[in-house]
């Protein structure tokens, strides 16, 4: 693998503009913050209008041009000119990236997962870095989350349930963390499957775990984040991370969750709010009450530990798809051009 098969101009541009990958840390005073998600759906905006329609146009312009022909503030032209002339920096942090087994795509590059992009769509996080089988990306998967602080007989029946998903095809897409997500994926990797973790912490210290090492080689795991690799743990992270989960899997299941509170809860209401997926709720009487009001807000119980039958999937899919919110398309501006040769 070499960067120049993973980032086309456009997405090397966009890297440069969205990530602080490559950039001193901490950030010096002064220096320029990187976009944000939002920030840059609407720079995408101005760029698709202008008559240089592709982000790799805006490489070698200086902040004047940039000002006049996306319509910017002097500060903020300012700000990109600065952010894409990190390039030389980052062309060699990208060579030590990937000669250490780890990669990086755009919403703009092929590799990165097509479900992923086309289920989040403007809320897609713009950079993504892995490590790990990329055709796991592309495969069927099958989300399980819940509280870190799980009781028994949750556990037994998130083993239960991923055991079902492998067994039928399946692999199982988490956050890596301690409780639910850790005794998800290692249930599913004992029955031999595969796993996607999607992670709030720092990727290039995960990959250095033996165990992980060796997983990876053998193409039985994915790690993937939203995040410069080498960041570490935050709240926000791992609340940001929940909507990577879910716009990677087909169906979600969620375990067990706090009311009100916690990642688990916040994501679960989000992905029904944005119907990502099919969410399903671990329901009996000894279900906590997160799971018991996540089913009023449209979840679909799951009182044994086995994967929906296909005319249950497809009630499921069609609730999604009636309850989902309508949205600009994005892509149709010009988010995702097709790629260009380097």
């Amino acid at each position: 693998m070499n960067p120049q098969d993973f980032l086309t101009d456009d997405g090397l541009a966009m890297l440069l503009l969205c990530s602080p990958f490559g950039a001193p840390q901490p950030a010096p005073p002064g220096a320029p913050a990187p976009f944000t998600l939002s920030e840059w759906n609407q720079l995408a905006r101005k760029i698709h209008a202008s008559a240089w329609k592709r982000p790799a146009a805006l490489t070698g312009q200086d902040a004047a041009a940039l000002a006049r022909e996306l319509q910017l503030a002097p500060d903020e032209a300012e700000r990109i000119a600065r952010l894409l002339d990190r390039s030389g920096r980052v062309a060699l942090e990208l060579d030590s990236l990937f000669s250490r087994g780890m990669w990086v795509a755009t919403r703009a590059d092929r590799h990165y997962p097509a479900r992923l992009r086309d289920t989040l769509r403007h809320q897609a996080p713009t950079v993504i870095f892995g490590a790990g089988e990329l055709a796991l990306l592309s495969g069927r998967n099958i989300a399980v989350v819940g509280s870190r602080n799980l009781a028994p007989a949750g556990a037994e029946f998130a083993q239960a349930f991923a055991r079902c998903a492998v067994a039928d095809g399946f692999a199982i897409v988490s956050g890596g963390a301690r409780g639910t997500d850790l005794i998800a994926m290692n249930a599913a990797l004992d029955a031999g499957g595969q796993c996607l973790g999607v992670l709030a912490d720092s990727l290039e210290r995960a990959i250095r775990a033996p165990e992980m090492r060796q997983w990876l080689l053998d193409r039985r795991v994915t790690l993937l984040t939203p995040y410069a690799p080498t960041a570490g743990f935050s709240v926000g992270a791992a609340m940001g991370r929940n909507k990577v989960i879910y716009g990677l899997a087909e169906l979600a299941l969620v375990v067990s969750s706090e009311h009100e509170k916690g990642g688990t809860w916040a994501g679960a209401v989000e992905a029904l709010k944005a119907a990502w997926c099919p969410v399903l709720v671990c329901a009996g009487e000894d279900a906590p009450k997160g799971n018991r009001e996540l089913l009023e807000k449209g979840a679909l119980p799951l009182a044994e530990p086995r994967l929906p039958t296909a005319e249950e999937m497809e009630t499921a899919r069609a609730k999604a798809a009636a309850s989902r919110p309508v949205e600009q398309d994005l892509f149709a501006l010009g988010q995702t051009p097709p790629p260009d040769k380097r």
